[in-house]
């Protein structure tokens, strides 16, 4: 038989992302929940289940994004955000145990960048920032059109670097709206969809924030593309004013008004993604 398809899987703090797919298209898929603050093997039994009801003999392999620090040549993983159990986890070498099929592990912000990028919003540009806006702030970097991940995976960390009196994933995720405001960014959108005045300023409060990051991307990497992903994506209307006021003061406009700003409308990108990682060879 032909192997001629892929698995992909996209591990979230929430629930985990199975598809399988065949020339860039999902043909099955399913999602289960995750259990956050299960042992390694109970999470790793999920995954096995939700790989083994899709795989048959067609399937050339799998690709796994996960929200965190990884080793992809050895398919570790580090540690997971949001799932504490997952510290030095060899995935890789299990689940290929497990399955007898080839695996591949990648960050989930690099597989949303590689989504983006071979079946996305991106396709035309060599150079692209992908940033997923949820639970925490991710970010995957494509370059001369490769994935770029530098040491251990840690390039695109922008959630780390240092910004007013935390760091950018305190100001650019939904810890913004829970540790800040004291409700989760639904409730806010519900209540500016409304027109409530108030959630509406934290809305373009939050956009100023994510045009701090913006103008920190650029001047990181000049991609000609920066694509958001990830829940908060979704609300993208109620910040970005905020965000282009935020924009305003960049000093090179030139620079900026060549630059596609977008946001993902596939909601398969991560497991597509993910697939790349085996059939793209990345």
């Amino acid at each position: 038989m032909i192997k001629n398809k892929v698995i992909g899987v996209d591990v979230g703090g929430t629930k985990m992302h199975f598809a399988l797919i065949e020339d860039g298209k999902v043909i099955r898929e399913s999602r289960i929940g995750t259990d956050a603050y299960g042992s390694q093997e109970a999470i790793l039994d999920d995954l096995n289940k939700g790989i083994g009801a899709l795989i048959d003999d067609s399937v050339l392999g799998v690709g796994i994004g996960v929200p965190g620090l990884v080793d992809p040549e050895q398919g570790l993983v580090f540690n997971v955000m949001n799932i504490p159990a997952w510290k030095n986890v060899p995935i890789k070498s299990q689940l290929e145990h497990y399955h007898n099929i080839p695996v591949q592990i990648g960050n989930d912000a690099n597989c949303f960048a590689l989504g983006e990028k071979y079946f996305g919003k991106a396709k035309n540009f060599s150079d692209v920032v992908c940033l997923t806006l949820g639970t925490g702030l991710g970010a995957g970097v494509v370059i001369n059109n490769r994935l770029y991940i530098g040491n251990q995976s840690v390039a695109g960390e922008f959630c780390s670097i240092q910004y007013l009196d935390a760091d950018y994933e305190a100001y650019c995720s939904s810890k913004f709206f829970n540790q800040r405001h004291g409700h989760d960014a639904l409730y806010f959108s519900e209540l500016a969809k409304r027109g409530d005045k108030e959630a509406l300023v934290i809305y373009r409060q939050f956009g100023f924030h994510i045009g701090q990051l913006i103008q920190t991307v650029i001047l990181s990497y000049g991609p000609q593309a920066i694509v958001f992903g990830g829940s908060l994506s979704k609300s993208f209307k109620l910040f970005e004013e905020g965000m282009r006021e935020s924009l305003s003061d960049f000093p090179h406009q030139k620079v900026l008004d060549s630059t596609m700003i977008d946001v993902s409308d596939n909601p398969a990108i991560a497991v597509l993604g993910a697939s790349s990682l085996v059939c793209c060879g990345l």
